[in-house]
């Protein structure tokens, strides 16, 4: 589950994106090239609100996909841009998670910092939604708004045996919008870049675990 978050967007933080652009291709190429999950992604933007769509079907059990998902306390391990996430409090099927890390814009690295309710529902869908920040907290989220889902399908649409689909929907608003020029040029495939990059890293890691699982190894 990927969000964006700080005390206040360090603009001058520069990263060259060509090549993040020929890293996440690179990537991309050598997944294909390996057999693996194929990942679409699609972004939209509505004025300032981002609405991301990714899909992919593996050759995984349901139950490592949802493991995989929901070990937040590694996330760092395998997610690109993420750097600290664990659970603050958790009540059955319901959780706080407090994300920290770094959202790459074009140019731009934004800070990360910023706690969400999440739901689970045992092993097909996680809902997460940006949670009220703390009385004087020091920490405000670059935020406005966020909502997104990850849903796990087995057995439905035409999927073969052995194959899952993993679908991850998210909407979002920054609270501090990106400079004019930088958000109508390149918000859109900016945030499908790393949107993309994100959600590939989450697939290599299910899969690596599913290969893990059948060679006998632990898969953590």
């Amino acid at each position: 589950m990927s969000g964006l978050a700080a005390r206040q967007p360090h603009w001058r933080r520069w990263r060259v994106p060509v090549l993040a652009g020929i890293a996440s291709l690179a990537s991309s190429l050598a997944a294909v090239a390996a057999g693996g999950a194929v990942a679409q992604v699609e972004v939209r933007r509505d004025a300032e609100v981002y609405s991301v769509h990714a899909s992919a079907q593996l050759a995984a059990g349901q139950r490592i996909v949802w493991d995989t998902l929901t070990d937040y306390e590694r996330l760092r391990e395998f997610v690109p841009g993420v750097r600290r996430a664990r659970v603050l409090e958790r009540q059955g099927n319901r959780l706080l998670l407090e994300q920290a890390g770094v959202f790459t814009v074009v140019f731009f690295e934004l800070p990360v910092q910023l706690r969400l309710d999440v739901l689970h529902v045992p092993y097909t869908t996680v809902d997460a939604s940006l949670a009220p920040a703390d009385v004087g907290a020091s920490d405000a989220s670059t935020l406005r708004s966020f909502s997104g889902r990850y849903r796990i399908s087995k057995g439905s649409g035409g999927l073969p045996p052995g194959v899952v689909r993993l679908d991850y929907d998210a909407r979002f608003e920054l609270a501090t919008p990106l400079p004019p020029l930088v958000g109508t040029l390149f918000g859109v495939a900016a945030v499908r870049q790393t949107m993309r990059a994100q959600f590939e890293a989450m697939l290599r890691e299910i899969e690596r675990r599913q290969q893990a699982l059948a060679g006998g190894e632990q898969p953590g």
